[in-house]
């Protein structure tokens, strides 16, 4: 039987209030988790600052950092964060592979679904997934870990600076889905001439970029912008990538399942081929 004896406690605010016994006992058992996640967490902020590896992404230490940052650490076969042992493999990936085979590269992997999907599939091709956000970048190597797959690497890396670490004509295609289409602020698109003039160094004569987008604008822009550059070609679009040709074959990100339950606005699709010109 409940026990519905009133106590009087102190709120938050230093006002008294009455609580029962039973509340009482169920706030006792949050505050004892909370604080045990605290001491965890403390703990494991100690560390980072201990292995000082609050330098690859601060200026400064911090008394805490997101919990994802430390869970990291615990994948160094599918994770990497320095941007000096990244950079330090350009031109090389297939050495960190240990293969020869081709490689693809995601741009803003997202929690890593898309890229892993892949990797499962085409076990005879490695990528490349980069991404930002700490938590992200811990579930998509926690995903490769639970598989057990050997064909794939999160990197913390801008898109901006592909330059750096990856080499002439290493990557054999690159995907881009769902980027933010930044209305009435397109210059900080990620799909401009800026990023073409860094495929022409880093992809394969015959390399595709393929694009997602619910967009129409964004799909209608990069659709004009390929026009115009004379070493690349759009081999296929389409307005309704789930009812296409291509439906079949198509891997669904986890925004694009979480699009489809939502809306009834279709997926915009293209694949975009490097040409095998001489530019110079």
């Amino acid at each position: 039987m409940e026990n519905n004896n009133k106590i009087e406690i102190i709120g938050k605010n230093g006002q008294k209030i009455k609580i029962t016994e039973a509340e009482q006992e169920r706030r006792n058992k949050i505050k004892k988790v909370n604080d045990e996640l605290k001491k965890i967490n403390a703990e494991k902020s100690k560390i980072i600052n201990e292995k000082e590896i609050w330098k690859y992404f601060f200026e400064k230490p911090k008394k805490n950092y997101n919990k994802y940052m430390y869970e990291m650490l615990e994948f160094p076969e599918y994770l990497m964060y320095n941007n000096k042992d990244v950079d330090e493999y350009c031109g090389k990936w297939n050495e960190f592979f240990q293969n020869n085979n081709d490689i693809y590269l995601e741009i803003g992997c997202g929690s890593g679904n898309f890229t892993v999907k892949n990797a499962q599939k085409f076990k005879d091709r490695n990528y490349i997934a980069l991404e930002l956000r700490f938590k992200r970048l811990v579930l998509g190597a926690k995903k490769s870990k639970k598989r057990n797959l050997n064909n794939i690497l999160f990197v913390r890396k801008r898109a901006e600076t592909i330059l750096d670490f990856i080499g002439e004509n290493e990557i054999a295609g690159v995907y881009i889905n769902f980027p933010d289409p930044w209305e009435g602020e397109e210059k900080k698109r990620v799909i401009n001439e800026s990023l073409f003039a860094r495929l022409d160094i880093i992809m394969k004569s015959g390399g595709v970029l393929f694009f997602k987008t619910d967009h129409e604008q964004y799909y209608e822009d990069v659709l004009e912008l390929v026009d115009r550059l004379d070493n690349y070609e759009t081999v296929y679009h389409t307005r309704d990538l789930h009812n296409s040709e291509k439906s079949d074959e198509n891997i669904k990100t986890e925004f694009e399942e979480m699009f489809l339950s939502k809306h009834s606005m279709n997926i915009k699709y293209i694949e975009i081929k490097k040409l095998n010109k001489n530019l110079n």
